[in-house]
């Protein structure tokens, strides 16, 4: 009862569209190694941080226009009140980096475009069925939504529910620093495997 529909899939397929991009825009790593861009780009003094570090650039700035885009669309369109812009503002731009470092680690990873297609198509589909994208996460049972914290879908879900519900930035402190610490760690964990790859 009171439970408003609208107001809770406006955000949640918002994340989802944003993560199904993420796995194309990974695989653009994946063309240029084919293309011999990637390696040659390597031979420089570019160290391999800084290789992914400008594909990431690239990724997120995308992200960030394609979810501003969507919560302004269903904002004006569909009337969803999201809350204090700064706080909605730092929600989305901890959420595209966490699903950012999620589309590299899969870039690094896979060996061939089709297989990060694949990949990535099957990873959209299970974190947003474990986190709730498709219904009231509050549904799920207590251990799925713990172990569902490992995809970006939970702690977005979790920042704009709070938002939503007439929550402030004190209120999404702990969903951003989660996601923050996801990036981070995604982003290291990709490097070491591209420097694998490229040893």
């Amino acid at each position: 009862a009171g439970f408003d529909w609208l107001t809770y899939m406006a955000p949640s397929m918002a994340i989802i569209f944003w993560m199904f991009t993420v796995s194309n825009c990974g695989k653009t790593l994946l063309a240029e190694r084919e293309w011999g861009t990637l390696p040659r780009l390597l031979t420089t003094p570019t160290t391999t941080s800084q290789v992914l570090g400008g594909k990431v650039c690239g990724i997120f700035v995308t992200g960030l226009a394609q979810m501003g885009i969507l919560l302004l669309a269903s904002s004006l369109m569909l009337g969803v009140k999201y809350g204090p812009i700064l706080a909605v503002a730092l929600v989305t731009v901890a959420l595209v980096a966490a699903a950012t470092g999620w589309g590299l680690l899969l870039a690094s990873y896979c060996r061939t475009a089709g297989q990060a297609n694949q990949l990535g198509t099957i990873l959209s589909l299970a974190f947003a069925g474990l986190a709730g994208n498709f219904f009231p996460r509050q549904a799920l049972p207590g251990w799925i939504r713990t172990a569902s914290y490992v995809t970006p879908n939970a702690w977005g879900l979790e920042a704009f529910g709070k938002l939503t519900a007439g929550g402030t930035l004190s209120d999404v402190l702990v969903p951003i620093a989660g996601l923050l610490v996801m990036a981070v760690i995604l982003f290291g964990a990709a490097t070491l495997l591209f420097r694998r790859q490229y040893a």
